[in-house]
């Protein structure tokens, strides 16, 4: 198993505050696309590790993270994600430029319940590890930390044209 991926590790607290506190600023821009419920609702469904290895690995994924920013990443066949992330939340969601660019790398893996499980570094920053069940709607994909809770925020993400 990965280091990135060793659970037992922990972030030190006072990397989590400054953390925290560095984020806090962008906390107005940070954008749900919607509900898990809502998307649910339109059709969606919930893709298999099949259907992820066959349709977002190796295919460059852009989409917004919580707090606005914009960021665009491979997943590779081999267990690695690299990728970029704009550092500016103004053009988080949009179709701007990027900005300040921060480099992003990291490993993901898939658990027994089908979740798609990463741990990252953008730039300096050391993001927890985060499990995920990955939806398709139409052309787009979106990520949730449940797959059966209606209230469950989603984010976006779009596999780059």
């Amino acid at each position: 198993m990965s280091r990135l991926l060793n659970e037992k590790k922990a972030v030190p607290r006072p990397t989590k505050v400054l953390l925290g506190l560095a984020l806090l600023p962008f906390a107005p821009f940070a954008v749900a696309q919607s509900t898990l419920g809502e998307l649910l609702d339109t059709g969606a469904k919930k893709i298999s590790a099949d259907e992820f290895r066959q349709d977002v690995v190796q295919h460059p994924i852009v989409g917004p993270t919580p707090q606005g920013f914009r960021l665009e990443l491979i997943y590779t066949s081999g267990g690695m994600i690299q990728g970029r992330s704009d550092t500016n939340p103004s053009t988080g969601g949009g179709t701007g430029g990027m900005n300040v660019l921060s480099s992003i790398d990291g490993v993901w893996n898939i658990d027994d319940s089908g979740r798609i499980c990463t741990s990252m570094v953008i730039g300096r920053v050391f993001l927890p590890i985060r499990c995920e069940y990955w939806f398709k709607y139409r052309d787009d994909y979106f990520l949730a930390v449940s797959d059966s809770d209606p209230k469950a925020k989603v984010l976006r993400r779009t596999v780059k044209q």
